[in-house]
């Protein structure tokens, strides 16, 4: 695909004139093109059409004929080609195709094998690339489920058969393998963590906790427990709080087959019926796994905490632990609301400073969004999801959320001031565009703000979202976060806009997440004062590298989990059908509204399935005005479910 010139310009035969880097472009009086070259994510709607998602403008508009062959999800070069109110462009180049895997139904015709993809975003089919010997098997997968890899010549090539799209998990294992995602480790790393397993365990030179009361607090069916905490209240008022992290790096070290494969993961994966470990399980669920009543290595952050919340004091150390007690967040909820325990005094002081140390942060500028989780019931007998509702959010979550986010920001402090090759996780301001729609998207509801576009400031919207109802809390929570940007990692120190901090990072999870176990290795390194100048300079290399790896990885977890929550969101939705629920108006748009229901299911009322009227849709205000009725965000509505996607993913209601 050619590649134009910002200094050429083609336009039936006229040349244009430059003006600072834009060439406009004269075909008659009443009309003027411009000519401008633009780099992003391409995101194509289940409708054909797409945009280019840029980070410093409004998305740019790609209509399907102007693709030019590119894909859902690749990184491209795009031309404008006609300005105005809403911009248009043309794809000009692939920089870098995301899509690896395809996954869809083998089909067969006169002319060979072909798979129609799950995702409609990819278009309408595929031709498979296959030998004349290998085309009387493939019409025996007619309409199996298959993984194919993408060609350069957007043909595929049969990998995996997955089996029939009816059968239990093909349909969760499909969306695994369209993010190219996998549970199997291959044989070299599964020995060399068998192996590491079976070594006796050397505490020789670290500090001995294991009298200390340590505890667990993770969800009831966690297996991977990578942090614990310790807390005394001294009698001069302080407390010195331990955060307790698995010793991940003592076991995978630098270089192995191991760190090779967590490296390329970067994340453990999570669904409703599995995990997609970084580290097999002989590591991540046994040796380095905080496992009650057994000696673990850890390293440990300890902190000295003033009563004004303020830590005067810390030190890092590799240490050796033995859990007292592994508690569930009910647990621990049912002692905090005045059950019986024995540990209730240690649970009670950990409630009092993470009160404390959440009105700090508030005062500081974290933005605390109200944005459900949807926790997933599967039926243990037949797999199928039983359940979904909005996973809740106990004091005894926040307990262990501050206590970590207290200990990332010490870590990253540290290291900040001595300057060391790092790993930090990054949230940069809002970008003003995008601060300015959702300032637009405000007016419906009525809600009052001092939110300034141009110097946006996480004070002014958490003010903003501890003034609403509980009703569009939520609704409001999701579209300011549409409004920020994504936290990511970065070897350089930008500061978390949404927790307000000035410097963060990721310690607590190395068991889950490779920047953790990076950091891990600079901090052991520096206790053990090996870190020489040659390399500190290869970890400045490694930690930049590291860094866009990670992100890339997570953003791959993300959307993977993400679209198995949609899945089964619809699939329990499917047999709900004629069913009447309360929900709320979400968004409104000209063809109908999208409405949330409290178990964070969320679903299309079109304009055909609305009370028979004449509507018109009011952009400004995001209304649609009948003469008999208007529908805006935040109103409580009545729906009936109309019919469910299931290969889409979609829910339709009918407004009662």
């Amino acid at each position: 695909m050619e590649m134009l010139n910002h200094n050429q310009s083609f336009c039936g035969g006229v040349a244009g004139q430059s003006h600072g880097g834009v060439v406009l472009f004269a075909i008659n009086p009443e009309k003027v093109l411009y000519y401008q070259m633009v780099k992003g994510i391409l995101e194509i709607t289940s409708r054909g059409f797409g945009f280019v998602l840029l980070e410093d403008k409004e998305d740019l508009y790609i209509s399907r004929d102007n693709l030019n062959g590119a894909l859902h999800g690749d990184l491209v070069t795009a031309r404008i080609k006609r300005s105005g109110k809403k911009p248009e462009g043309v794809i000009i180049d692939v920089l870098e195709r995301k899509i690896k895997n395809i996954v869809g139904t083998l089909m067969h015709s006169k002319t060979g094998a072909f798979i129609i993809p799950d995702d409609d975003r990819l278009g309408t089919h595929f031709d498979i690339c296959a030998k004349s010997l290998q085309r009387d098997y493939y019409k025996t997968l007619v309409g199996k489920k298959v993984v194919t890899r993408l060609l350069n010549d957007n043909r595929v090539e049969l990998i995996e058969v997955l089996g029939n799209e009816t059968d239990l998990g093909v349909d969760i294992l499909g969306i695994i393998r369209a993010h190219n995602l996998y549970q199997d480790f291959p044989d070299n790393v599964e020995k060399e963590a068998a192996k590491i397993a079976e070594q006796p365990m050397d505490i020789e030179n670290r500090l001995d906790l294991r009298k200390q009361t340590v505890v667990t607090i993770d969800p009831a069916d966690a297996k991977d427990l990578d942090d614990a905490i310790s807390l005394e209240k001294r009698a001069d008022g302080h407390w010195e709080l331990g955060v307790h992290i698995a010793d991940v790096a003592h076991y995978v070290r630098e270089g192995s087959a191991l760190d090779t494969e967590a490296y390329e993961r970067g994340t453990s994966v999570y669904f409703p019926d599995r995990v997609l470990p970084m580290l097999p399980s002989a590591l991540s669920n046994d040796v380095c796994s905080l496992n009650p009543n057994i000696d673990r290595l850890t390293l440990s952050v300890i902190m000295t905490i003033d009563p004004n919340g303020d830590v005067v004091g810390h030190s890092f150390q590799e240490s050796v632990i033995n859990i007292k007690q592994r508690f569930n967040y009910d647990e621990v909820q049912a002692i905090l609301d005045g059950k019986k325990h024995k540990l209730a005094p240690l649970l009670n002081e950990a409630s009092r400073l993470t009160e404390l140390l959440e009105k700090k942060r508030r005062s500081r500028g974290e933005v605390t969004l109200s944005v459900p989780e949807p926790k997933i019931i599967l039926d243990p007998e037949t797999g199928k999801i039983s359940d979904v509702i909005a996973y809740p959010h106990h004091l005894s979550h926040r307990i262990i959320e501050s206590f970590m986010i207290l200990c990332n920001e010490v870590v990253a402090t540290k290291m900040q001031q001595l300057e060391m090759p790092f790993i930090y996780r990054i949230h940069e301001k809002p970008d003003s565009v995008k601060v300015t729609a959702f300032i637009e998207t405000l007016k419906p509801f009525g809600v009052q703000h001092h939110i300034n576009p141009e110097k946006p400031n996480g004070r002014a919207y958490q003010k903003m979202l501890e003034d609403l109802s509980p009703e569009v809390k939520p609704i409001i929570s999701q579209l300011a976060l549409r409004s920020m940007q994504k936290a990511k990692y970065s070897h350089e120190c930008l500061g978390h806009f949404g927790l307000g901090s000035t410097n963060y990072c990721h310690f607590t999870s190395p068991i889950r997440r490779y920047p953790d176990l990076v950091i891990h290795r600079i901090i052991k390194m520096m206790i053990n004062r090996k870190i020489s100048t040659h390399k500190r300079e290869e970890l400045f290399d490694f930690v930049k590298q590291a860094s866009v790896q990670a992100s890339k990885r997570e953003v791959a977890a993300v959307e993977a989990e993400r679209e198995v929550l949609n899945l089964k969101r619809a699939e329990y939705m499917s047999d709900k059908i004629g069913e009447k629920f309360t929900g709320t108006i979400s968004g409104v748009r000209e063809f109908g509204i999208f409405v949330y229901l409290p178990n964070t299911v969320e679903g299309l009322v079109r304009v055909e399935y609305m009370p028979q009227d004449n509507y018109i849709y009011n952009e400004r205000q995001m209304t649609l005005v009948g003469r008999r009725q208007t529908f805006k965000m935040g109103d409580k509505i009545e729906v009936i479910v109309a019919s469910v996607n299931l290969s889409r993913r979609q829910i339709e209601f009918s407004a009662i």
